[in-house]
């Protein structure tokens, strides 16, 4: 978990201030599509106005092959 998070932060995501369990279905839904390139849009309505700063990063290549 903890290089999870060190790589999301690598390319200025902050996914773990908006998402309690980041490894929760939530988190990794939003990490998988972040891997696939798409922009990550997450159930996590309640939170919404903080989670689009959050995911707001740029994913490189390598960031991504290391996530998957």
């Amino acid at each position: 978990m903890n290089r999870i998070q060190k790589v999301l932060a690598g390319a200025n995501i902050k996914l773990a201030s908006v998402a309690t369990d980041v490894l929760g279905v939530s988190g990794r839904a939003m990490i998988e599509q972040l891997i696939a390139g798409e922009t990550a849009v997450g159930r996590l309505k309640a939170k919404c106005a903080a989670l689009i700063p959050a995911l707001d990063g740029r994913m490189g290549a390598h960031q991504r092959f290391l996530l998957q």
